[in-house]
C-alpha cells in the first residue's frame, strides 16, 4: 500500500491519520463520502459550509483556530466508490493557534 507522500491529492490530518482524497474541489473520505470541499485553494469547508481546516506541508490538513467561525455556502455531498485508503503517517508537532483537522466519522 502506498503512503501517498508524492500525491498532493491525498491527505492526512496533523496527527497522521489518513483523511481522504481530493477529486476536483471535493474532499472524499475512505468510504467514498464527500466530507467537504476546497475553497481559496487550500481551505477546506464542510458540506454544510463550516470551516474545517486547510492544507499545510503539502499533504496535511490542520484547523486554524482563528478561522473556526468562517462559513461559506453549503453543498449537497456526493458519493464515490470506496477508496483503498492509505496507511497512517507520523504525527507532526501541533502548531500554536491550530488544532487537528477533524477525522471523518464512518457511517454504518
Amino acid at each position: 500500500m502506498s503512503t501517498g507522500n508524492g500525491d498532493l491529492n491525498t491527505f492526512w490530518n496533523w496527527s497522521g491519520r489518513y483523511v481522504g482524497q481530493r477529486l476536483s474541489d471535493g474532499l472524499f473520505c475512505y468510504d467514498g463520502r464527500q466530507v467537504g470541499y476546497f475553497a481559496e485553494g487550500d481551505e477546506v469547508y464542510g458540506c454544510a459550509g463550516e470551516y474545517m481546516g486547510e492544507i499545510r506541508s503539502g499533504n496535511r490538513l490542520i484547523t486554524n483556530l482563528s478561522k473556526k467561525a468562517w462559513t461559506r455556502k453549503g453543498l449537497t455531498p456526493r458519493c464515490l466508490k470506496v477508496s483503498p485508503g492509505y496507511r497512517d503517517l507520523d504525527a507532526k508537532v501541533m502548531l500554536a493557534g491550530y488544532e487537528d483537522f477533524p477525522f471523518p466519522v464512518a457511517h454504518n
